[in-house]
């Protein structure tokens, strides 16, 4: 039996009268989608704790496997797993985004969604610029990097960028045991970046700068238990975030490397699907993540949020469907791991639907519930543990 588990990042909205009072998910589903979920056992999953306040992301961990509580540090020292940074327990990680500012509002928390090369020019630039002994800068890709604090503060506060969108920088810099210093650091950013060529080139395009290196998500290095010994399978990821890259190094899941796998709104879904089916040769699990539907939520933008989704039904169920029964027989999960509003620009944790699909799945015959939004209310199958999901997707009928 080959398993994959499909993370829809941020898929779940609210209706939008622009979608004649559909969600995206909705207006999306196309013929592969539609397939599955007339062969699937359709249910409602809780993927963080009804009382939870922190970062929605931490769904992630859950959907892996993991309790969130006890597991979830912050998306900075995964994304440091992901580049393969070294990390001591006492360093803390960071997510590290380059923005751009006017010098008083934060403008755009992705500079216009900056290309890989452009960012990596501008990450490399800050760190050969700023060599701070104790706060290092690692260049992963576009407006996404990472900063290491060796030896770190307890208790640090940052702000995500989307959050500070359209408002003071000054109001949202971080609070905690020696947020000056890093604050210090956000204005040598600055300083560094404002002349670069890959932001003289921007400003003579029309396109905005990326201007200043916003830190923020931060955590220590979690304990996670090997995804092998927690659910009895190997296995393989298929991703183009570094936070989902991070988290699979750590569980002992083998990063596929793909092509064209962006982790945005122009990445590959074909050759997900296709690096998916390469995985399934040699695993019999592979967990794939999908970013773009969340991309689109925090850009505000609708039409490319309903666009990335039947693309992921076209592209990657498409080329997934049309091969993996010739492998084995087959289960699929498809599950996103929170909302995240378009209209709102804000995730957020709740309850979110999910399927399971495969060639020996029975089709419904109470009627057809579809995999939407209207699953959260109407299923009768309801997990409130999210990080127990997975589970399902082994152990066949639900219980």
């Amino acid at each position: 039996m080959k398993y994959v588990c499909v993370i829809l990042d941020g898929a779940v909205d609210h209706p939008l009268k622009a979608l004649e009072g559909k969600t995206p998910l909705m207006a999306a589903a196309g013929e592969h989608l539609k397939a599955m979920a007339r062969k699937a056992r359709i249910g409602a999953v809780q993927t963080l704790p009804p009382d939870w306040t922190g970062d929605p992301e931490a769904a992630l961990t859950s959907l892996f496997g993991y309790e969130p509580r006890e597991h979830f540090t912050g998306r900075g020292p995964l994304e440091a797993a992901s580049l393969q940074v070294d990390m001591d327990r006492a360093d803390v990680g960071f997510r590290l985004n380059l923005v751009h500012t006017d010098g008083n509002l934060l403008l755009d928390p992705t500079a216009g969604q900056l290309s890989r090369s452009e960012g990596r020019a501008l990450a490399r630039h800050l760190q050969e610029t700023l060599r701070i002994r104790t706060i290092q800068f690692y260049p992963a890709s576009g407006y996404r990097h990472v900063l290491v604090w060796r030896d770190g503060p307890d208790g640090i506060q940052c702000t995500p960028p989307h959050v500070v969108h359209g408002e003071p920088l000054r109001a949202h810099f971080p609070t905690g045991d020696r947020a000056e210093r890093l604050t210090g650091v956000i204005w040598d950013t600055a300083e560094v970046l404002a002349d670069h060529a890959v932001n003289r080139r921007r400003r003579d395009e029309g396109k905005p700068p990326a201007n200043l290196a916003w830190p923020w998500a931060p955590g220590r290095l979690p304990r996670l238990d090997s995804f092998g010994f927690r659910h009895g399978v190997s296995g393989a990821c298929v991703a183009g975030t570094e936070m989902v890259k991070g988290l699979a190094r750590l569980t002992g899941l083998r990063v596929m490397d793909v092509p064209g796998a962006t982790g945005s709104l122009d990445t590959d879904y074909a050759m997900k699907a296709r690096a998916t089916l390469t995985a399934l040769e040699e695993f019999d699990f592979c967990l794939v993540h999908i970013e773009a539907p969340n991309e689109a939520s925090l850009a505000g933008d609708w039409e490319a949020k309903t666009d990335a989704l039947r693309r992921v039904d076209e592209r990657f169920f498409g080329t997934l469907l049309d091969r993996i029964g010739l492998l084995d027989n087959f289960r699929i999960m498809v599950v996103p791991d929170h909302a995240t509003y378009v209209e709102e620009r804000k995730a957020a944790p709740g309850w979110v639907p999910f399927m399971v699909t495969g060639n020996l799945e029975k089709p419904q015959v109470r009627g057809i519930l579809p995999f939407d939004e209207r699953a959260i209310d109407d299923a009768e199958w309801r997990i409130d543990e999210g990080w127990r999901l997975l589970d399902q997707l082994f152990e066949g009928e639900p219980g």
